[in-house]
């Protein structure tokens, strides 16, 4: 998440795409105690994030304790190493939270990488109370997902030009992220993020070029 894109960290393009969502009012980067975290608090810093740290493996923890210190209505997940979220994502799904009363919802067949989730600080709470399991306390809605009858949830389908559960822009290797460079330096950038559809369009060129 510290590697640059164009000048930006991936953490950066992470932050800088959720703030652009105008249902989120602050993005905060959680992250473990491990001294080998500090750089990531550095750069959150250096971007005027605030910043939580908590548990390393207890993830679920770790967003139920930040919860707790920054109050939201409604948490917003999302992974730091996903430089590509669809913004339009992040406000349809919190905008059925409250027109439906979900306690949780996402899109499925996204790309993989530009989904988002969004779960009520009561059900994350009761995650926290309640999941024992250690794959649980690891994935922060795994819980939710596997007990279904517990929760209020929905699980929605994106626009059509924006359903491509095959193609990968979140970055977990090094081919992942020369993929997704090519795909973010292809498009000039101005002082906001463009939509995600553009990058798809991007995206289907490139794999026509390489077949």
């Amino acid at each position: 998440m510290l590697l640059k894109i164009g000048g930006k960290t991936i953490l950066e393009r992470a932050i800088w795409r959720l703030r652009a969502a105008s249902a989120i009012d602050e993005v905060v980067v959680l992250t473990t105690t491990l001294d080998d975290d500090d750089p990531i608090v550095l750069e959150a810093e250096r971007i005027e994030a605030p910043v939580h740290r908590g548990p390393e493996l207890d993830v679920l923890k770790r967003f139920q304790q930040a919860a707790r210190r920054f109050r939201p209505e409604i948490v917003i997940r999302s992974t730091a190493d996903n430089p590509l979220i669809d913004i339009g994502s992040v406000d349809r799904i919190v905008r059925a939270i409250r027109a439906s009363d979900l306690e949780f919802c996402m899109e499925n067949s996204l790309p993989v990488g530009a989904a988002t989730e969004a779960i009520t600080c009561d059900a994350l709470e009761k995650s926290d109370q309640e999941a024992r399991d250690p794959a649980h306390r690891e994935h922060v809605t795994l819980y939710v997902k596997e007990n279904l009858n517990q929760f209020r949830v929905a699980f929605l389908s994106p626009p059509d030009a924006l359903c491509r559960p095959d193609l990968r822009i979140t970055v977990d290797t090094p081919e992942d992220f020369l993929f997704v460079e090519d795909l973010i330096l292809a498009l000039p950038e101005g002082n906001h993020p463009l939509p995600l559809e553009q990058y798809l369009r991007v995206a289907e060129a490139l794999m026509r070029a390489r077949t």
